[in-house]
């Protein structure tokens, strides 16, 4: 098993409770991730045991057309609004901790992620050559994206 860890802070010219709300909703995360397809949950506010899945697709060989597609279901570990969000995701071939801080800062927020996730199986082969760069360059972009998504606002 091969694991990793991705971390990425940016601020955002909005409130720590606004950028809670908008990102603890994992049906919006196709809005700024680029990794992200679709979410659903049977609940609108995510609490702590609640649980959600997404469909993550990524592009290892990237401007090559070839996807890995995941279903990925998630439960929250923890949830104090406008301060720390956590959730825990499965895949038939591994598993993802998404932990996101949010810190006020100059009027705005210092939001801070970390992407752990842990590669099993065949998927090993190819993670450190190419899953591993791609990844580092889609958590920045995310960030970018979701910070121009909710100054927009």
């Amino acid at each position: 098993m091969i694991t990793r860890v991705m971390e990425n802070s940016v601020v955002i010219a909005c409130p720590p409770e606004q950028v809670f709300a908008y990102v603890t909703q994992p049906w919006c995360w196709h809005e700024w991730h680029p990794s992200s397809r679709s979410a659903q949950a049977k609940v609108d506010v995510l609490t702590v045991g609640d649980h959600f899945d997404e469909v993550i697709q990524l592009q290892p060989l990237s401007p090559l057309p070839l996807t890995v597609e995941r279903q990925t279901r998630y439960m929250v570990l923890l949830s104090e609004p406008g301060v720390v969000w956590e959730a825990r995701g499965e895949t038939r071939d591994g598993a993802l901790t998404i932990h996101y801080d949010f810190k006020a800062q100059g009027g705005g927020t210092l939001f801070h992620r970390r992407l752990q996730y842990e590669v099993r199986g065949a998927m090993q082969l190819i993670e450190p050559w190419l899953l591993k760069p791609r990844m580092r360059g889609l958590s920045a972009l995310a960030l970018a994206n979701l910070k121009a998504k909710l100054e927009a606002c």
